[in-house]
């Protein structure tokens, strides 16, 4: 039984290229042993190192408090472990800043469809609180930072401890990859 030489898939008997990534078979004998004797590659992600974690850990979490991505994304650059953590965070705070604006926009609408309620008093028109419609959603906005806060807290710990884990729904969020990957130097 033969394997390709780059990808590990099984090679049919007599085949002069891998059906499945088109590199050439070996051509010589002595190659031929070497390739039937090899198992399938299998490509592991590369850990950072356990320097790099203990020596970025404590300025890692940094990375999912709002703004302050910045320091451990300019004073680690070169670390992966901060470069993960950054990443991170830097979509929560364009997530969060993105949420709060929507959900002031929202809010100045509904205030605008929904006036405060208001009473005249001597000729004058006064305005008082807002509307309760206005207040309920307001409220229910408010719940939506809670979320925020939740993650951040998962991705400090997660920092602090020295683990490189994906946070539920921020870190299969890939928009903003391309700018940190210019950033930091990666071509993919």
């Amino acid at each position: 039984m033969a394997f390709c030489k780059n990808c590990g898939q099984e090679l049919k008997e007599g085949a002069q290229f891998c059906n499945n990534c088109g590199t050439p078979v070996a051509s010589s004998p002595q190659q031929e042993q070497q390739y039937q004797a090899a198992p399938p590659v299998q490509q592991v992600q590369e850990a950072p190192p356990v320097d790099d974690v203990n020596s970025n850990r404590g300025i890692a979490w940094l990375a999912y408090m709002g703004p302050l991505f910045l320091v451990p994304m300019f004073a680690r650059k070169f670390s992966k472990f901060c470069q993960f953590h950054v990443r991170q965070g830097v979509v929560i705070c364009a997530t969060l800043i993105a949420y709060a604006i929507t959900t002031a926009i929202l809010l100045a609408i509904i205030g605008a469809i929904f006036p405060a309620p208001s009473y005249t008093l001597l000729g004058y028109t006064y305005h008082y609180g807002n509307s309760a419609v206005y207040n309920i959603f307001n409220i229910i906005f408010s719940l939506g930072y809670i979320f925020f806060t939740v993650f951040e807290i998962i991705g400090i710990v997660n920092a602090a401890t020295g683990k490189e884990k994906k946070l539920p729904i921020f870190g299969s969020i890939k928009l903003l990859d391309p700018l940190m990957d210019k950033f930091y130097g990666v071509n993919k």
